[in-house]
């Protein structure tokens, strides 16, 4: 993604990337020796996938704020070359246990509100983080966030594992991650974390697109440039209208989620419809609770959390723009074509 494209506010800040890479580099030899001490985590992994805003952030947010998951905050993002150092240091900053006449902790408020964000970025020391630079640090770039049986044999698993174990055993918590940018290879990521499940979080494909619009607009300042993560198809959208775009990102998004979720198999997957987890989180946390208990953790206890969520799913476009999306979704249907490779 082109920093210069970006609205001046969601730009990177050049100093802090700077500063953070200097931190990292002088964290790797200390960090070299995790392959000897970690093999795999001993917890399910829980990995969440979806299309871009459908919901995949509140669903993170959620089942972060209560407490059963280990998971990437904003503070061990900045230690994508040994987040479990990260994770460490920042129990040295907000578990009072650990605290020393006062000297360490933190007193001010550390995750202001946990169901705040801004295009998937939220506030506050401990609140959950996309992660992307260390998945980032693993996965080739191409043109597209699809990777072929080559570019997977060359990604180095063992210390894939050995450093989510090593991230796990912090706090002996299951680690909860999003995925998103692995929607198009989850067969390759169930195996090369064997105990980890997958929930995929789904939402009406007009309140999606609606969505991604909006956060071009938000981004750019206009719906002309591609938001987010690029399907195999992406060749073929990327010179039609941003309507179709949407549609078309939307509709071969889910569709490679569900292609790549039915060779993992059902006992290692949980789909959530985001009306339903808004409507009744407490029934979509049980049904987890369910799943985790197969895989052998029974500790994510009784419900404690909001009784529900607000929906978004009012009509915010310009009739003519909403429209033109509807049309675009319906070109979609079995038989016909909205791009090349459709």
């Amino acid at each position: 993604m082109h920093d210069a494209l970006r609205q001046r506010e969601h730009r990177r800040n050049n100093r802090l990337e700077s500063w953070l890479r200097d931190l990292n580099t002088d964290l790797d030899l200390g960090a070299a020796s995790v392959e000897r001490s970690f093999i795999v985590p001993r917890r399910p992994v829980v990995f969440l996938v979806g299309c871009p805003r459908s919901g995949t952030t509140l669903l993170y947010q959620w089942l972060a704020a209560t407490g059963k998951f280990t998971y990437p905050s904003n503070f061990v993002s900045r230690f994508p070359r040994a987040p479990w150092v990260g994770a460490r240091t920042q129990e040295l900053l907000v578990d009072p246990e650990l605290d020393f006449r006062g000297e360490l902790t933190l007193e001010r408020e550390l995750q202001p509100d946990p169901y705040r964000s801004r295009l998937g970025k939220t506030r506050g020391l401990l609140a959950p983080n996309e992660f992307w630079y260390w998945w980032r640090r693993f996965l080739p770039e191409g043109p597209t966030h699809h990777l072929n049986e080559d570019q997977l044999a060359g990604i180095d698993r063992v210390r894939f594992r050995a450093e989510l174990a090593a991230w796990e055993a912090v706090m002996d918590r299951p680690l909860l991650m999003k995925a998103l940018i692995l929607n198009w290879n989850l067969p390759w990521l169930a195996e090369a974390v064997p105990g980890s499940i997958f929930l995929h979080i789904k939402r009406d494909p007009f309140n999606t697109m609606q969505s991604l619009l909006e956060a071009r607009r938000d981004y750019f300042g206009g719906t002309r440039q591609w938001y987010s993560f690029r399907p195999p198809e992406y060749a073929g959208l990327a010179g039609l209208e941003p309507p179709e775009q949407v549609a078309g990102q939307v509709h071969f998004t889910t569709r490679g989620i569900e292609a790549g979720l039915a060779a993992v198999g059902d006992h290692r997957r949980m789909t959530i419809d985001y009306a339903e987890l808004c409507r009744d989180p407490g029934e979509v946390f049980a049904r987890l609770g369910e799943l985790l208990a197969t895989h052998g953790f029974d500790q994510l206890g009784p419900y404690a959390g909001p009784l529900s969520f607000p929906c978004r799913a009012q009509v915010r476009l310009e009739p003519d723009e909403a429209a033109a999306v509807r049309k675009a979704w319906r070109a979609l249907k079995p038989g016909r074509r909205l791009c090349q490779q459709a």
